[in-house]
């Protein structure tokens, strides 16, 4: 399973290159993931149909318990065939119907991470992995239905999907992890029902999760976005609307029924807002003029009569879902792509403009009549025995059942009316009046709608292969209890098929007095005057005003009003935490060594430096403050017997006065800001105490409580056999936290990135203004005698970063040292004879550098994996008794990577203001 998803996100990343060599061929390439993905959950059909469960588990935070944990039953496995089948058809499709488009390669990139996405989705068994997955969903669509952000309406689908399926994750994130502190397991399967049924919570866990689904499934009242999200293009629609993002709330609410779907709660809330979605998406498809919107609101109506028959939890209704699902999927992807071809062929998807086109394209007719046909629930497609069966599983409930019933004919028979719109009135008839010359359209864009509508015919007349291979396991994995499943196309004349002929007189009559319907229709003014989406820009707006007015009451552009407030909340925090703990919290740390007079002073010199630095008015001097201070702590923390933090502090302080030096400089003088009044100074000073107070408090509570176990006698036990080394502090940054030290040097090389192209941003202007006079790299000290002396001293220095890197394992010292040691000596050469020569010198580019030591650092970390141990496990050799391992080889990529961030910063500064 997770080797399917690992596939598609591969052909994901090869999208953008292929579509750029290959072109529209490169749709018939990409389409061989999702097929082999199909290919794969096909051979499970028959272990899954047997009622066994395919299981897969990866281990991923297993401090916190979460792992990928996969599982197969008969509904995801239902919902994973659609997903990879659909989508190869899908990915076939696109690769024509966006032929022309200059980011094809984009949209196919996008399109397979939503597939994967929503595989993951349907296939996790870990609550956490799928509301993962989940929001992975929301993002793809959102880039999907973005995709032609050049037009408004795109962009405002794209936000309004994102806004409200985003919302509703967030209370679904809540939700689940009720859910999984009271159901007693983080994972599907483990869920017990009777525990979350019986507990307090049950109606906080309803509500959260079903706001999750209901947002995400298009009900009322959150079904706005969906039509909008017609302004994706038809490869999108088709995709989201049949088997994947619309479906993505329905598999929850279906997943969740065991365990929540024992309430009477339950079922009224399902079954009362499923039946008003359909009805209220039948009765404005309906009203649309094109062919796209109409087919996007009968899907509304769809989503609701499946959430409908969810709640219902009979026999039927629980065959009627699942059989609805697949019926669904298979007619409204093919009546999707079929109305793309329309617009493709003809220029249009105005029902006005349209007739006659099974002349012209009787390919695509032929599938769409087919589609349409179940679409409308006629014999004997698979949509005939899904209505049946919801007929028949409404019939179940008794009174409030036959009321629904009513409900769901008057539905069905609009939907029968809208079948007909898209087939009858497109396809027969007089010619209609195209803005160009219809044609057929290529095998990628007919033989997906071709083969779905087909499926939709054989699965109805030849039902017994969907019922054993398919419906079956899916309804059992659904249900609370073990559920008979026998499908037929003819169960007798009974109540159910009553209400089938009713829905096709009515629906038929509803088509021929179709101009008179919507003229009735147009007459509830007072209905049509609630729009959804005119409440939803309202409220935007008040939402943009709201946050406005707390823009500029609180964006004043002072920057010691934002850190008072800033620091006073922190404050107000920790003074919280500190009151609401115990006493014993509060005492006093116990003195393990005599009063040093060396890190005395250190403590003194840091003080005074942060004080005069507080107090100083010019930049300079500000500089010079602080780098007294930072000396100050290198010396307290040599007097504390830590000399790898000293000299590592030391070198910071040097490289940062450096580096302040060369900007501040540069800056135009400012005068000075921040009021002079004697209460603005004095609430500056309460605040600075307040803070300074209430972090002394803490750290001396941290300090105060014992550490479980004795891990620091540990390390100090095992460097040396462990690790080979006598510098536990070494020994632990490259060896045994070296996955730690990984991270560290990763986010310095992407730092020292950001901070070059930030300060290189202006380069190329500030050259033009000073024209060719300029000389790139100029030297900034005049003086002959210190140019001189500093060569020697560079050299020196770049000695001493190699005897600081070689002997570091056992020594004062190691790869982060040494990179910064180098680095002072590089810059040194820099300021007195140029980068020019500083490079020259160097000969390697500082970039290279970085990428070097980062890939060297992790060559050194697979070692381990090739001896079948875990990531940067250290392995030694010891030619003539000399030890050699993988940490001193990672330790020297801890040393590239910090010599060439350095460099590539400084060095790039240097240049711009030469």
């Amino acid at each position: 399973m997770l080797a399917s998803i690992g596939l598609i996100a591969i052909a994901m990343l090869a999208a953008v290159p292929l579509a750029g060599r290959l072109g529209r061929r490169a749709g018939w390439l990409l389409a061989l993931a999702p097929l082999a993905a199909f290919i794969h959950f096909l051979t499970q059909m028959p272990t899954v149909a047997g009622g066994a469960v395919v299981t897969s588990t990866l281990a991923w935070v297993p401090a916190l318990g979460v792992e990928l944990a996969f599982r197969l039953d008969g509904l995801s496995l239902l919902f994973a065939l659609l997903i990879t089948g659909i989508g190869t058809l899908i990915v076939l499709y696109a690769g024509a119907y966006l032929s022309d488009h200059h980011h094809l390669g984009r949209f196919h990139a996008y399109l397979l991470g939503f597939m994967a996405a929503m595989l993951g989705l349907v296939l996790a068994d870990d609550l956490i992995a799928m509301f993962v997955f989940w929001e992975l969903t929301s993002v793809t669509s959102f880039l999907l239905i973005a995709f032609q952000h050049d037009k408004p309406e795109s962009r405002r689908a794209a936000l309004q999907a994102l806004l409200v399926t985003g919302g509703g994750g967030l209370a679904l994130l809540a939700g689940l992890i009720l859910l999984g502190n009271v159901g007693g397991s983080w994972q599907f399967s483990g869920l017990s029902g009777e525990a979350i049924a019986g507990h307090a919570l049950y109606p906080a866990i309803l509500v959260l999760v079903l706001i999750g689904a209901f947002t995400k499934s298009a009900q009322l009242p959150f079904h706005l976005w969906l039509p909008n999200a017609m302004a994706a293009p038809t490869p999108v629609s088709a995709y989201l609307h049949s088997a994947t993002m619309v479906k993505a709330g329905v598999y929850l609410l279906a997943r969740l029924n065991p365990a929540l779907g024992g309430s009477a709660s339950w079922s009224t809330i399902l079954i009362i807002i499923g039946a008003a979605t359909a009805l209220v998406g039948a009765v404005l498809a309906i009203r649309q003029t094109d062919l796209k919107r109409v087919l996007a609101y009968t899907t509304v109506t769809v989503l609701g009569q499946l959430t409908m028959l969810l709640g219902t939890n009979t026999h039927y209704g629980l065959q009627a879902f699942a059989i609805y699902l697949v019926a669904h999927a298979f007619y409204k992807a093919a009546l999707f792509m079929a109305v793309g071809s329309i617009d493709h062929a003809t220029g249009t998807r105005q029902i006005a403009l349209l007739g006659g086109l099974i002349r012209h394209m009787p390919l695509t007719g032929f599938a769409v009549a087919l589609a349409a046909f179940s679409n409308a629930g006629l014999p004997p497609f698979f949509g005939f025995i899904a209505k049946e069966f919801k007929y028949a599983g409404l019939i179940e409930l008794g009174l409030a059942g036959w009321i629904t019933t009513v409900v769901m004919i008057l539905t069905n028979a609009l939907l029968l009316t809208a079948a007909g719109l898209v087939f009858v009135r497109a396809f027969l008839g007089r010619e209609g009046r195209y803005p160009h010359a219809p044609h057929e359209v290529g095998v990628p864009m007919w033989i997906g709608p071709m083969l779905l509508a087909i499926g939709g015919f054989v699965f109805g007349a030849f039902n017994n292969l969907a019922e054993v291979w398919l419906i079956d396991a899916a309804v059992q994995a659904v249900s609370r209890a073990t559920v008979p499943v026998s499908l037929y196309l003819w169960g007798g004349f009974t109540p159910a098929l009553v209400a089938s002929l009713l829905t096709v007189a009515l629906g038929v009559f509803f088509y021929l007095q179709r101009t008179r319907l919507r003229r009735r229709l147009s007459l509830w003014r007072v209905l049509w005057r609630v729009s959804g989406d005119r409440i939803w820009d309202r409220l935007l707006k008040r939402v943009f005003a709201f946050a406005t007015r707390v823009a500029d009451r609180f964006q004043h552009g002072s920057l010691r009003q934002h850190i008072s407030a800033l620091v006073l909340a922190i404050a107000g925090f920790a003074l919280i935490g500190l009151f609401a703990s115990t006493g014993e919290d509060f005492a006093w740390p116990e003195v393990t060594s005599p009063v040093n007079l060396a890190a005395l002073l250190g403590c003194v010199l840091a003080v005074a430096g942060a004080a005069a630095a507080a107090v100083t008015p010019g930049r300079v001097a500000l500089v010079a403050t602080l780098g007294a201070s930072g000396l100050g702590m290198a010396m307290f923390f040599l007097a504390a017997r830590a000399p790898d933090v000293a000299i590592t502090q030391l070198m910071v302080e040097t490289l940062t006065v450096i580096f302040l030096a060369l900007v501040l400089r540069r800056l135009p003088p400012t005068r000075l800001v921040g009021s002079r009044k004697p209460a603005a100074k004095r609430f500056h000073a309460v605040v600075a105490a307040v803070i300074g107070a209430v972090v002394a408090a803490m750290m001396l509570m941290t300090v105060s409580q014992p550490l479980p176990g004795d891990i620091a006698r540990w390390y100090l036990d095992n460097s040396l056999p462990g690790g080979q080394g006598a510098n536990v502090v070494n020994v632990i940054l490259v060896d045994f936290r070296a996955l730690d030290t990984l991270g560290e040097i990763l986010v310095v090389g992407l730092a020292g990135l950001a901070a070059a192209g930030l300060l290189a941003g202006g380069r190329q202007e500030d050259e033009a203004a000073l024209g060719a006079g300029a000389t790139e790299g100029s030297a900034d000290f005049g003086s002959v005698l210190l140019r001189q002396g500093i060569l020697p001293l560079s050299a020196l220095l770049a000695l001493v970063a190699l005897m600081l890197l070689w002997r570091g394992h056992n020594l004062p010292g190691g790869g982060f040292i040494g990179g910064l040691v180098a680095a002072s000596a590089a810059v040194l050469v820099a300021l007195a004879f140029g980068t020019t020569r500083a490079r020259a010198l160097l000969r390697v580019p500082p970039l290279a550098m970085l990428a070097g030591g980062l890939g060297i650092a992790a060559v050194a970390g697979l070692v381990g994996l090739f001896h079948g141990e875990p990531f940067l496990t250290g392995n030694w050799i010891f030619p003539a008794g000399l030890p050699l391992g993988t940490p001193l080889l990672f330790d020297v990529g801890v040393f590239l990577t910090v010599l060439g961030a350095v460099l590539h910063m400084l060095l790039g500064l240097l240049e711009r203001e030469a």
